[in-house]
């Protein structure tokens, strides 16, 4: 969806440089569903995120989903650039640990 939207965005730019319309018949925008096995690990890891602390998945989210950079993320919730990134390194090994098969001895 957010592709689709960067691609409504190109057009509606190229239409307001030229003032005409131009055709973007180039470019493919791929509008298939994610399989059910993707959208099964999607909410595994959803699920997953959503037991994080509240600060730690409040990082995550910002960082993970919406795209923010950690600078950007640290003004949004008001803590230095350093504090987003233990939050977000430590999310990730917490989501890591959980996610991942666990091992048998010896393998």
């Amino acid at each position: 969806m957010a592709r689709r939207i960067w691609f409504n965005e190109l057009r509606s730019a190229s239409i307001r440089k030229t003032a005409s319309f131009s055709d973007d018949a180039h470019i493919y925008v791929d509008d298939e569903k994610p399989d059910a096995e993707t959208n099964i690990f999607a909410r595994e890891v959803f699920d997953k995120v959503n037991t994080l602390p509240e600060a730690q998945r409040g990082a995550a989210l910002l960082v993970f989903v919406e795209g923010y950079k950690y600078s950007e993320t640290a003004e949004i919730l008001d803590v230095p650039i350093g504090t987003v990134m233990s939050r977000v390194a430590a999310a990730r090994m917490t989501l890591r640990s959980q996610l991942e098969p666990t091992k048998e001895p010896g393998e």
